[in-house]
């Protein structure tokens, strides 16, 4: 494609990869951090079951942000 950069097929597999990475990491970090808390109060199940939800929720925020505003970045840099 003219005007593309140089190896872009290269790069979309692994910037795929990452972005589904962000959702499986927050996920686990916060459920994480739900279990460790939950130990603490008592209420470990539950504490850990919302904090896994909340983390794949902001995940699928974050990759929600790259795709739908990616496009409309992209589009005003070469306004410019």
């Amino acid at each position: 494609m003219k005007g593309s950069p140089p190896h872009d097929e290269k790069r979309l597999p692994a910037e795929a990869v990452g972005l589904g990475l962000n959702v499986v990491v927050a996920a686990f970090l916060f459920g994480f951090l739900g279990h460790w808390v939950g130990k603490r109060v008592g209420a470990e199940e539950v504490l850990t079951l919302i904090g896994g939800l909340v983390g794949a929720a902001a995940g699928f925020y974050s990759l929600y942000l790259h795709l739908v505003g990616r496009p409309g970045r992209d589009r005003d840099k070469r306004a410019e």
